[in-house]
């Protein structure tokens, strides 16, 4: 864990992809140095039916969830909520200047007794 999973609105594309956003908040999870390599996934995709604010078709969004194991002290979960959103907002600062964008970031413990998971990916 984590799993860091980035939705925007499609009509932000082309904006976004040279912004590379997946990849900072992906390095930026690793510089926290509290995660475990492989258990890191990191991935983004574009909504291609959405409706924002006015809705003029200006407008995006991008919202981030973070999803970690539970079990992880309160002071580091803030720790890690204003090290993501901070890579975010300064990744995407230029975007939100020149248009309508929205950014939200939650993070959310998974509950270990609804949560199965199997595969072949190194734990370590």
């Amino acid at each position: 864990m984590p799993h860091i999973a980035i939705d925007y609105t499609a009509n932000l594309t082309d904006d976004l992809h040279p912004l590379e956003l997946p990849r900072k908040l992906h390095e930026a999870a690793i510089s926290l140095g509290v995660f475990p390599l492989n258990g890191l996934r990191t991935f983004a995709r574009a909504i291609d039916q959405h409706h924002v604010g006015a809705d003029t078709r200006n407008e995006g969004f991008v919202n981030i969830q973070i999803r970690i194991a539970p079990g992880r002290p309160e002071e580091l979960r803030q720790r890690i909520v204003d090290t993501l959103f901070a890579t975010a907002e300064q990744t995407l600062a230029a975007l939100i200047d020149k248009r309508p964008v929205g950014l939200q970031l939650e993070i959310t413990e998974l509950d270990r007794s609804l949560t199965r998971m199997a595969g072949s990916l190194p734990s370590a």
